[in-house]
């Protein structure tokens, strides 16, 4: 059978280390077991569906758990409702569309393969969305892209990805056609959870084998790229930020392994993050451009837990909470709205963000503007830059009217100036900024009028 996540037992007092998460007791129920709440989705600040993993002590081996445990006020209080899947289920995936739509994906700890069960009245009920799909295979993440359309992933069957898309809610599927998928690797497999990234139509999952998988039409067409070769089932995940910069990293890895995109997964560069070395999390947080969580752990008996944060992909890294217990599966709504995973116990608790990110850097304003010629542009236009950033690296950004960075460029010390394709992008007004090492800024508006 798959190992899907690593399973670890904690034998210790869950407890917050600097007040920047707190501990919301779950109160499961007292069976001589333990609980890991791995899996969270978010809603909103009030409402949240947890995922849970169930263990006897006395073997280490997961048994059957199939509760759907929801909040409706932050944490406060937990509700427990149980799902009716037979045989010996082990909820692998969490989707949640509002306070009364969820999805639940299971396998079977016995026999594999994957069911899908859905509420739409808050977990008093739930139906079974599946039949046939992930027979001989083993589910491994389910995602929402609107209240409809749904996209959940099996293990590969006959050759490729089982990759089934509903455009109903789940009430009918249809396995994408096997020219649209590449075809698997020998030793290639998925990976259990939140080990995919998406935004808007455009989806990331890794496999087993050291591949970023994408799609850019909502799951119906695919492409590979192999970030690092592996000749055995390794534990990869992926989470972008935006369209363009994304993380790709090895959680079962000592030290951890870690590469990083800024083209949207065609390229990877390796890198290094953080002192601990074992089980990162990572998080993107919406709303702060670069912005991410990510949570580790030393080699060492694997606890306690550390928690980072990055306001600006990982070109600055700071720790803001350290001394907690997790099996360090992170989930961020936004810059005030997250949760971190608790571990096994028999009584466990689950962590709740108790602060507010910020992506605020104090800037100089240069006296002088960038100088954009011609402006308007319909084709090209040449950004000329004040001489007080010559002998400074810098950035270039980009943004659009709503304020969403669309563009991002590093340039070295000595550039003077740069061309810009306005051929790329719609009609519109945009922001161009220039920003040196030492948090000098220059800016001016860019006209593009084709």
């Amino acid at each position: 059978m798959k190992k899907i996540f690593l399973l670890l037992v904690l034998f210790a007092t869950v407890h917050c280390g600097m007040a920047q998460f707190l501990t919301m007791p779950l109160n499961y129920p007292n069976t001589g077991s333990y609980y890991s709440p791995n899996i969270v989705s978010i809603v909103d600040a009030d409402h949240v569906w947890i995922g849970t993993q169930k263990q006897q002590p006395s073997t280490l081996y997961m048994v059957k758990y199939s509760v759907a445990v929801k909040t409706s006020d932050g944490g406060n209080t937990w509700q427990f409702d149980s799902i009716p899947v037979p045989g010996s289920p082990m909820i692998v995936d969490v989707a949640s569309w509002d306070a009364n739509t969820c999805y639940y994906l299971f396998a079977d700890l016995s026999s594999g393969g994957g069911s899908v069960w859905k509420t739409t009245d808050g977990g008093s009920t739930w139906t079974k969305k599946t039949t046939t799909q992930f027979n001989g295979s083993w589910a491994d993440f389910i995602h929402l892209f609107s209240q409809n359309d749904c996209l959940a992933l099996g293990d590969p069957v006959n050759g490729y990805f089982d990759i089934q898309i509903s455009q109903d809610g789940g009430d009918t599927w249809t396995r994408v056609p096997q020219a649209n998928v590449p075809a698997k690797l020998p030793v290639e497999s998925g990976i259990g959870g939140k080990s995919y990234s998406a935004i808007g139509n455009t989806i990331w999952f890794a496999s087993s084998a050291g591949r970023c998988f994408k799609s850019v039409d909502g799951g119906n067409n695919w492409t590979a790229v192999m970030v690092e070769p592996s000749t055995d089932h390794q534990i990869w995940q992926v989470c972008f930020t935006d369209l363009l910069h994304g993380v790709f990293y090895k959680r079962n890895a000592i030290p951890a392994v870690y590469y990083k995109s800024s083209d949207g997964g065609a390229t990877w560069t390796s890198f290094t993050m953080v002192p601990e070395k074992w089980m990162p999390g990572i998080s993107r947080v919406d709303g702060i451009y670069g912005g991410y969580i990510l949570c580790a752990q030393d080699t060492t008996g694997w606890l306690p837990t550390s928690v980072y944060y990055t306001h600006d992909f990982f070109n600055s890294l700071n720790k803001i909470d350290s001394g907690l217990y997790s099996n360090t599966f992170v989930y961020f709504k936004d810059a005030n709205t997250g949760w971190l995973s608790g571990a096994f116990h028999p009584d466990t608790n689950i962590y709740k963000f108790n602060g507010v990110l910020t992506s605020v850097v104090d800037k100089i304003i240069a006296d002088e503007k960038l100088t954009i010629v011609p402006n308007p542009s319909c084709q090209y236009s040449l950004i000329k830059f004040p001489a007080v950033f010559i002998g400074h690296k810098k950035t270039l950004k980009i943004s659009d009217f709503s304020g969403k960075i669309i563009g991002e460029f590093k340039l070295n010390q000595n550039d003077h100036s740069m061309n810009l394709k306005s051929s790329s992008y719609p009609n519109g007004v945009y922001s161009i900024e220039l920003i040196s090492d030492d948090g000098l800024s220059a800016n001016n508006r860019w006209i593009i009028y084709h």
